[in-house]
Parts: structure tokens; sequence; C-alpha cells
């Protein structure tokens, strides 16, 4: 329970901190030419230019509230319950990991930054994640997949990496709904990582929630700030080095190797919503890396919900199949056929509800 107080006091922190930062970053965005203008590209539609230089703000909290905890657990031991100090010696052994996840997160931020002020070209903006996801995958973090193989290892993990920060790149399409769908998603990875007891990750995921969550608050419709890519990159990528840490497979604890599927329900609407997108665009022959609007969330639009409900919808999809995804440490085989049914038939009811009505329409015009 004492574990639990703990993620619950870097949540909150990190949130104080994120929400403060995001008002020092607001005012410094326009001198620092940090401005998404209106019509910038053709699918942003809002009126006036918006500073966006969140991406900037949660980074700053989330690492202060890091080296924050780490000097603490040196100074205030006699402030910390028995049980907690017991672990602090472990810190040690993850000093050179944190370091990893850390200097990757500054490397995209940076990355994200770039983008943000002199719109990089796709291709570079590419080649820089792909050297960031490369190189962190190559010191510290392993997405195993029961492979022994080290390149195919690295290639797994280099892959998870730039796929989700895509993916949370594309879900970034209106306001609030990034910052919302990587604070549940973060929240359940925490539930996770502290049901087996990896307080390392679950810490590192509590405080990537207190850092979505304290620049939600501005970025909530109507947004007075945006994350840029930097947002996007940050979050996309401790999401998805949080899911490559965590452990779900334990064969003496769970029932079926089902839980390293986690991960993919926890981030399976960002992942929904990139793949959609992608295909839509190929078959419509537009280059994949320009936006507009046929994510998930305008679909919700068109289909009458103001944008706020819309984003709302994802929130909820989101935990719904994030939270049925958690039942995988538990559930025995049939069980798990029966929760891979259900969420399949979930994204089947959302893809059926937003593109069968169009497609019907197309039908009959012909």
């Amino acid at each position: 329970m004492k574990w639990w107080l703990v993620y619950c006091a870097a949540g909150m922190g990190t949130a104080v901190s994120s929400f403060v930062l995001t008002f020092v970053c607001r005012g410094l965005a326009s001198r620092l030419g940090f401005l998404d203008r209106p019509l910038k590209e053709a699918h942003k539609l809002h009126r006036k230019p918006i500073p966006v230089l969140g991406g900037l703000s949660m980074f700053l909290a989330w690492t202060a509230t890091i080296v924050g905890g780490l000097i603490f657990s040196r100074v205030g031991q006699q402030l910390i319950s028995p049980e907690i100090t017991l672990w602090l010696p472990g810190i040690q052994t993850k000093l050179a990991q944190l370091f990893v996840i850390v200097a990757g997160a500054l490397a995209l931020v940076a990355l994200g930054l770039a983008d943000d002020r002199w719109s990089l070209d796709a291709a570079s903006k590419f080649a820089g994640q792909f050297c960031i996801a490369g190189a962190v995958a190559c010191y510290g973090i392993r997405v195993t997949m029961f492979w022994d193989n080290q390149l195919v290892v690295w290639g797994i993990t280099t892959f998870w990496i730039l796929f989700i920060i895509n993916a949370i790149n594309f879900l970034d399409n209106m306001d609030g709904l990034a910052a919302g769908t990587a604070t549940i998603a973060a929240f359940l990875f925490m539930m996770v990582a502290g049901i087996r007891e990896q307080y390392f990750v679950a810490v590192l995921a509590a405080v990537t929630l207190g850092a979505a969550a304290g620049f939600l608050m501005h970025n909530r419709p109507p947004a007075t700030i945006f994350m840029g890519d930097a947002g996007s990159h940050f979050l996309g990528y401790l999401l998805a080095v949080i899911g490559a840490l965590t452990t779900y497979y334990t064969p003496s604890e769970t029932p079926t190797p089902a839980p390293i599927l986690i991960p993919l329900f926890i981030l399976g609407v960002p992942i929904f919503d990139l793949l959609a997108v992608v295909v839509v665009r190929l078959h419509h022959g537009k280059p994949i890396y320009v936006g507009d609007h046929t994510h998930m969330s305008h679909r919700f639009a068109d289909m009458g919900f103001s944008r706020a409900w819309a984003v709302l919808l994802v929130y909820l999809l989101t935990f719904a199949i994030g939270a049925a995804g958690l039942t995988l440490l538990w559930l025995p085989g049939v069980g798990v056929l029966i929760v891979l049914m259900q969420c399949g038939a979930m994204f089947a009811l959302i893809t059926i509800l937003q593109y069968g009505s169009r497609m019907e329409k197309q039908d009959n015009a012909h």
C-alpha cells in the first residue's frame, strides 16, 4: 500500500509542476516564435496563433520530478517508510537505464522543438526518430518477444518505439486528445507495473501520467497551448518505453502468455487510428505523412458529435479496451479468447459506424 502512495505522490507532484510550467511556456512561446498559426497547414482550422511549447513544459516537469525524487531518496530517507527504504539501494542498479531513458526523451523533445519551430520535412524528422529510437534500443531498453537474437530484439524495439511515437503524433489532432489518451494509457501501465511490483516502471508511469495530466488542464477544449511534435514525441516515446520495460508474463503466476499483448490493448486506440488513417490515405493516393481529417476523432465529429464529445468518446474507448487488456494477467485461455473477441468486436463496431454509412452512400451513388 505504501508504494501506491508513492505513485500517487509522484503523479500529483509532476501534474502540479507540469501545470505551472505550462503557464511559463505559454508566455515564452510567442517570444521564441513557437506559435501554431491559423491555416499553417490545410488540416488546421484554429482561428488565432496558439503557443506550441507544451512538450517542453511536460519534459521539464517530468525531469524535475525524477531528479527531485533521486535527491530525496538520498537526503530524506528518515522521512520515508521502512517498507520503501528497503528498496532504495535498487535505485543504483537502475541509474544507467534511467540515464538512457532521459537522454532519449531529451533528444526527441529537441527534435520535436526543431519541427515545431522550423517545420522539418518528413524524411528528416523520421531519420531523427529512427536514430534516437535505435540508440535507445542499443542501451538498456528491450522488447524481446521471446527472442534471443540481439539484432532481432534491437529491430523489434526500434520499430515499437517508432510506431508508438508516430501513433501518438497522429492522435494529436484535436484539443486534449493526445494528452488525455496518454494520461489514461500511463495510468493503465502504472496499474500493471504496480500489480507486478515493478516499482521503477510504476513510478516512471506515474510521473508520465502527471506530466500529461498537468498539461491537459491547459490543452482541454478550447486549448490555450498545443503540445506540438515535441509533446507527442515525448509522450509517445515514454509510453513505448514503459510498455517495453513492464514484465507481463511470469510463467509461475500467469495462466497463459497472453499478457504480452497488454501494451497493444492499452495503446489499441492510437494504434488503430494510425493504421486506419494510413490505409485511407494510401487508398486515396495521398502521402501518409500529410495531415487531414480522416482520424477517428474527426469521423466522430462528422457523425454529429461536438469536438469535445468526440474526444471524450476516444477517452472512453481507450480506457475500456485498455482495462480489458489488464484482465489477461489472470484469465485462462478461454477467458483470453473472449476478451480478444470482445475488443475485436468493439473495433469492428467503430469501423462500421465511421465508414459503413459513407461506403453505402457511395455505392448508392453508383
